[in-house]
């Protein structure tokens, strides 16, 4: 496992734990499998698409749920184009996310030349401090290098985030070559973290054959 993966891993599983690759790993409301989703990657696809659809209704007023949806989309991008999951998955997929990914980012005002796994793990630890109450902490996990308009006001941008076209379509498009992908049997073999969880929790079909 490469060190951007395992960084990454980290910030998608926030709390951390001695083991990261177990479904045990992965905290309700992050990444965690939702009923007919298969496995977290493949169910943090369909959380995402669902999150911006209709013009981001979802997010309207809801900064954690707001934070969460671009940590996975910022994650998401990486995966993409990566591409050691899905090799068959459409290229212009991979352009769409991209301009997704920075089109949240001016919303925001995050670095455009920001390293993503350090915006994953921002995000994410923002999300989980906002559902615990603790804005003063959230504020505290947007450093000005990564989040230019500063901690506050980049927390009143995710609550009053709008529609987010490109990343309403895009995250749309990556479910549906997801769903192709599924048709076809079109997943790479094991080799990533989703596809090594304990025998017979996360499977090499990422979720086909659970």
């Amino acid at each position: 496992m490469t060190l951007r993966r395992r960084v990454l891993l980290g910030a998608l599983t926030l709390p951390a734990c001695a083991e990261l690759r177990t479904p045990a790993a992965l905290p309700p409301g992050v990444l965690a499998s939702a009923p007919g989703t298969g496995a977290p990657l493949r169910a943090a696809v369909f959380a995402t698409a669902a999150a911006f659809a209709n013009q981001g209704a979802a997010l309207q007023g809801q900064p954690a749920e707001a934070a969460l949806a671009i940590a996975r989309l910022e994650a998401l991008e990486i995966e993409v184009a990566d591409r050691r999951a899905w090799p068959a998955l459409s290229p212009s997929v991979g352009f769409a996310m991209r301009t997704a990914r920075d089109e949240t980012r001016a919303a925001l005002g995050i670095a455009q030349r920001a390293p993503g796994a350090d915006v994953v793990r921002a995000l994410a630890l923002v999300a989980s401090r906002l559902r615990a109450g603790n804005r003063a902490g959230a504020v505290d996990a947007l450093p000005a290098t990564l989040f230019e308009p500063g901690g506050e006001a980049t927390l009143d941008r995710l609550a009053a985030i709008g529609p987010l076209p490109a990343a309403e379509q895009a995250t749309a498009a990556l479910a549906r070559d997801v769903r192709r992908l599924d048709l076809d049997r079109g997943w790479a073999g094991a080799g990533n973290w989703w596809q090594a969880g304990a025998p017979g929790a996360i499977t090499d079909g990422l979720g086909l054959g659970e």
